[in-house]
C-alpha cells in the first residue's frame, strides 16, 4: 500500500506540477499525515523538491512541490532501417545527452550491437549521478506482449527478442514498444497533443503507421498490433478497365516520393536535379531550396495523404492528426492541399474541421515516448526499480 500511495504522489506531481501538500491530499484522497510522510521520504531521496510558496490568499501560504528533474533518469533507444538513436533523459523528460548513429544494415546482431554500445555510452554519461529507472526501446513493426519484435517488414526481422538479455546486462527494467505508438505517447506527454484527449500521430518514412490516442489512452488493440494504417488498401485504375490494389504507405512513403520526383525531374528543364544517382537527402535539399520538381512531387503526395487521413477520420471520428517521420515532417507547406483532398472524402466535416499538425518534438517523438513509457510504468509500479 505504501508503494501505491507513493506512486499516487509521483503521478500527481507529474500531471500537475507545483502542488502543495494540502492540494496533493485533495488530489490523491490521502490524509494530510500520509502526504506529509510520503513527501518527506521523497524529498529525502531527491525524487521531489520544494520550489517556493503558493500565492497568498489571505491565510498561511503552502509550500509548492515538484518532481526533481535530476532525481532519476531514463535511457531511451530507437532504431529503424536507417539509424539508431539514443538519449538520456531526466525525470522531467528533458534530454541531457543524445546521439544518432546511421546504419547501413538491418542485420539483427549488427543493429542490437550498436544499440548496446549507445546504451553503454549513456550509462557512462550518467556516471551514477542519479538512479536509472529503466530503458525504453522504440522498434518498428509488430511487438508482442513480452517485448519481442514479432515482425518488422523494413528491418526484415521475425521473432527477435532482446528484452530479457538487456535487463540482465544493464540491471534495469526494459520496455519495448512500437515506435509509432511511442511517438504518439511522446506527443501526448511533451508535444503538440498534450491538451488533446483524441488524436492520431501519423509517421511517414519508408512506411506509414499510426499511434492512436483515445480518451487520453494509447489504443493498441486486443493483441497490441493496432496502428498499421499503412496497409489500408485503395483501388487504383490502370487504364485497362481493371483496378490495381495499392496500400496507403506505397502512395505516401519515401520510395513513392522519389518515384514521382524522378518523373517531374525528367519533364522539368529548370530543375537542378539529375535523375541519375538521385537519393532522398538530395531531394530534400532541393525541396527546401524551392526546386519545383520535388515540390510538385510533394503536392501529389499530399493528395494521397488526404485520401488516407479521410478514411481514418471516417473510421475513428478523430479530428486531430500530428504528422511526423522522415517524410511526414516535410508536409507543412502542403497541408492546405492535403486538407482539401481529405475533406472531399469525408462523410461529414466535423464542426471544428480537421486539425493537421507537424510534429516539432526534438530530438525525436518516439524517443520521448519511450521516456514517457518508462516513467508511466515506474510511477504506477515504483517497486519495479525504485528502491527508496
Amino acid at each position: 500500500m505504501h508503494e501505491i500511495n507513493r506512486a499516487l504522489v509521483l503521478s500527481s506531481l507529474r500531471e500537475k506540477p507545483s502542488l502543495t501538500r494540502a492540494k496533493l491530499s485533495s488530489h490523491t484522497g490521502l490524509t494530510r499525515s500520509a502526504i506529509s510522510n510520503l513527501t518527506d521520504e521523497l524529498i529525502q531521496n531527491d525524487m521531489i523538491q520544494e520550489v517556493g510558496y503558493e500565492e497568498s490568499t489571505g491565510g498561511r501560504r503552502g509550500i509548492l512541490l515538484e518532481l526533481n528533474p535530476q532525481g532519476a533518469g531514463v535511457i531511451a533507444i530507437k532504431f529503424n532501417a536507417s539509424s539508431v538513436q539514443c538519449a538520456l533523459a531526466n525525470l522531467a523528460g528533458e534530454i541531457d545527452w543524445y546521439k544518432l548513429t546511421p546504419i547501413d544494415s538491418t542485420e539483427e546482431s549488427y543493429v542490437l550491437g550498436i544499440c548496446r554500445q549507445l546504451i553503454q555510452s549513456a550509462l557512462q554519461v550518467n556516471g551514477g549521478a542519479r538512479p536509472l529507472l529503466g530503458i525504453g526501446a522504440a522498434s518498428p513493426g509488430l511487438i508482442g506482449e513480452s517485448g519481442e519484435v514479432i515482425y518488422s517488414k523494413f528491418m526484415d526481422w521475425r521473432n527477435v527478442s532482446f528484452r530479457a538479455e538487456w535487463e540482465e546486462e544493464f540491471a534495469v527494467p526494459v520496455s519495448v514498444d512500437n515506435l509509432v505508438s511511442l511517438a504518439a505517447l511522446g506527443e501526448n506527454h511533451y508535444g503538440l497533443a498534450a491538451d488533446d484527449s483524441h488524436f492520431m500521430y501519423i509517421e511517414i518514412g519508408y512506411g506509414a503507421g499510426a499511434g492512436i490516442v483515445i480518451n487520453n489512452q494509447l489504443y493498441q488493440g486486443k493483441y497490441g498490433f493496432a496502428g498499421e494504417v499503412g496497409y489500408m488498401s485503395f483501388l487504383e485504375g490502370n487504364g485497362t478497365g481493371y483496378a490495381n490494389t495499392r496500400n496507403w504507405q506505397s502512395m505516401v512513403n519515401i520510395p513513392r516520393f522519389m518515384q514521382i520526383a524522378e518523373r517531374h525531374i525528367k519533364s522539368d528543364p529548370q530543375t537542378v536535379l539529375d535523375p541519375e544517382g538521385l537519393n532522398f537527402s538530395r531531394l530534400l535539399e532541393a525541396l527546401h531550396a524551392g526546386d519545383e520538381a520535388p515540390r510538385a512531387a510533394m503536392s501529389e503526395l499530399s493528395r494521397n495523404l488526404g485520401i488516407g487521413l479521410a478514411s481514418l477520420y471516417n473510421a475513428f471520428d478523430i479530428p486531430v492528426f500530428v504528422l511526423g517521420g522522415e517524410l511526414g515532417g516535410e508536409f507543412g507547406p502542403f497541408l492546405g492541399e492535403a486538407r482539401a483532398e481529405l475533406e472531399r472524402h469525408l462523410v461529414v466535416i466535423p464542426p471544428g474541421g480537421i486539425d493537421l499538425r507537424i510534429s516539432d518534438l526534438q530530438p525525436d517523438a518516439a524517443l520521448l515516448g519511450a521516456v514517457a513509457r518508462v516513467f508511466d510504468t515506474i510511477l504506477v509500479e515504483p517497486s519495479l526499480s525504485l528502491s527508496l
